[in-house]
């Protein structure tokens, strides 16, 4: 069985394996993007969580613990030594880090959580649409399949 399905400048039939087949792509990239989003959303995460260390760390020397992974299974001791705001080690991508003084960084961190900012709303958006559009398929494929038990 087929139906139509207006389109913006033709009329389409499609049957209702193409429509359930865009759903299934639909559902994987809506999966994807979801994926996607989360991989921003915990970089854009541990950029704020990097920029509010340097902004609370005094700029005296001072003693304390270093966690060695994110769990927090271990701590080591640390000094951090006179003079460290001028000696930030901010990593750039692909392996490079520029040294740099603390305000630098902390730029540097506050451009790199704004595009990080931009790149998740544009896929939240993205995310968005792809939803509206599936779940629109969804109410044309339950319409279909309750006109096809209605004519048994």
């Amino acid at each position: 069985m087929s139906f139509n399905l207006r389109d913006r400048e033709a009329e389409r039939r499609l049957s209702l394996e193409e429509l359930v087949a865009r759903a299934s792509e639909l559902k994987e990239h809506i999966e994807a993007l979801e994926t996607s989003i989360n991989l921003y959303l915990n970089q854009y995460r541990e950029a704020q969580l990097a920029f509010e260390t340097l902004k609370a760390l005094p700029e005296t020397p001072v003693q304390g613990y270093m966690v060695l992974d994110r769990l927090s299974s271990v701590l080591i001791p640390v000094g951090i030594l006179e003079g460290w705001c001028s000696s930030v080690l901010v990593n750039l991508g692909l392996g490079y880090y520029l040294k740099t003084s603390r305000d630098k960084a902390m730029e540097i961190l506050t451009k790199r959580l704004q595009e990080l900012e931009k790149v998740v709303n544009a896929l939240q958006s993205q995310r968005k649409a792809v939803v509206e559009e599936y779940l629109g398929l969804q109410r044309l494929i339950n319409r279909v399949l309750e006109m096809r038990k209605a004519q048994k």
